[in-house]
This record gives C-alpha cells, sequence and structure tokens, in this order.
C-alpha cells in the first residue's frame, strides 16, 4: 500500500544514516539493496534499514516508523523535511571534474538552464520545489536575486535566530552575494555549519561542513518563504 509520507520518512532515515556513518566509521549501517527513497511505500528493504538504525541507537527494534522513531528521526514541519532532502543529495557532484555538468545538470534543470552554469542556487531551487515551494525569485539562479527578493519580501531574519533550513548567503568580498545554501546545524560560537551545493572535490559537490559564521550577509527564514506558497 502506498504511504503518502513515504518520502519524507525514508529520506529522514537516509539523513539519520549519512551522519551516524560519518560520526561511527567503525560501525556503519550499510544501505539495503533496493532501498530507493523514491518509492511511495515502505517496502523490505527501507524496514531493514530502520531495524540497523533502531538497533544502533538501542530503541525497541520494531521496523516500524513509529512515534519513537520518528522523533529521533526528524523534527516536524517543514525544516525536518526540507533538510532531510538536502541531505539525500550529498555527494552529489559534477562530472567531469570542475564543469558544471554531469549529475548536477538536474539542479540546473529547475532553473531552466543546462549543463556548464554555476549551480548552488539552482540547487537550493530544486530542493524547495521537490517539497512543494512554488515562489521563487525573477532569476533564482542568480544568488543576488535572491537576496533582493527575500528583502522586499519581509523574508530576512537576524544570523543568531538561524534555524535549519534557512537560506544563508555568503559575501566573500564585501559585495553582492556570492552564494546560497541551507543552515544545517545552525550557528555554534563563531562556526555557522552548512549544507549548500557546487562547492568541494570534483570542482563542486553537495556538502556539508562549517565555515566562518562572519561570512553570511543574509539569512532567508525558510517558514517565512514557505507561507508565500
Amino acid at each position: 500500500m502506498n504511504d503518502p509520507t513515504a518520502r519524507r520518512k525514508k529520506y529522514a532515515l537516509l539523513k539519520w544514516v549519512r551522519r551516524h556513518n560519518a560520526r561511527n566509521p567503525a560501525h556503519r549501517i550499510p544501505k539495503p539493496k533496493g532501498f530507493n527513497p523514491e518509492t511511495p511505500r515502505i517496502g523490505k528493504p527501507a524496514r531493514e534499514y530502520l531495524r540497523a538504525m533502531q538497533r544502533a541507537t538501542g530503541m525497541p527494534v520494531t521496523g516500524q516508523f513509529d512515534e519513537a522513531t520518528m522523533r529521533r528521526l526528524f523534527p516536524p514541519g517543514i525544516r525536518g523535511s526540507v533538510m532531510a532532502r538536502a541531505h539525500a543529495e550529498l555527494g552529489t557532484h559534477e562530472w567531469p571534474s570542475g564543469s558544471n555538468s554531469g549529475e548536477v545538470k538536474r539542479y540546473l534543470a529547475a532553473v531552466g538552464l543546462g549543463g556548464g552554469s554555476p549551480w548552488c542556487a539552482a540547487f537550493v531551487t530544486w530542493v524547495l520545489k521537490k517539497q512543494g515551494f512554488t515562489r521563487f525569485p525573477p532569476n533564482p539562479a542568480f544568488v543576488p536575486s535572491w537576496e533582493e527578493w527575500g528583502r522586499a519580501r519581509g523574508l530576512l531574519k537576524p544570523h543568531d535566530l538561524s534555524k535549519p533550513g534557512d537560506l544563508w548567503i555568503w559575501d566573500w568580498d564585501g559585495g553582492a552575494g556570492d552564494h546560497i545554501g541551507f543552515c544545517d546545524e545552525g550557528i555554534r560560537g563563531a562556526t555557522a555549519y552548512y549544507l549548500d551545493g557546487n562547492v568541494g572535490a570534483y570542482g563542486g559537490s553537495v556538502t556539508d561542513a562549517a565555515r566562518p559564521e562572519g561570512g553570511i550577509a543574509v539569512v532567508i527564514d525558510l517558514v517565512k518563504l514557505r507561507r508565500l506558497g
């Protein structure tokens, strides 16, 4: 039987396992053969994955997305949904290296572009479209367009109020915004923990890491953006 929440649940599980494996390399949880977060049902591979996750956390091993498991996997609401989807893209990268092409062309298609263009804003747009967002800047492929549009619609918020899923616009040189991505773990001290695209290996990958908080020029509130449609 199809489950309208299956995709969100499975993406959240995939996100949790990726983090677990990064923090516990000696106790990695392998992805079962046949696990596909895109299908609208929760089948045997997903339940096998769930049981492994539950064993790793000392929870009752039910193989079900029960209440205790749901609380462990993600917070309720749009923030958890968006970040589960974004985390599922970790590791996607350009190929050939430095080409702005390859797998990332599907992100570029979300803003009406083909291969060969910078894609950090395209990645953000692709994730949001997958989660049902319909309102975007006039030129969603262009980072300054996000800043101008967000400011005009009252979507901005202070840095220190950032929450997972908020959009961080980074400024590297004191001019217009240069880069956009998602707030992931938030800001701790002077360090901002992010998830974004077109950085890192291969000339551009989807990456989660950290950089100095001072580079954040603008924060767009995800919840306010969702209220637009």
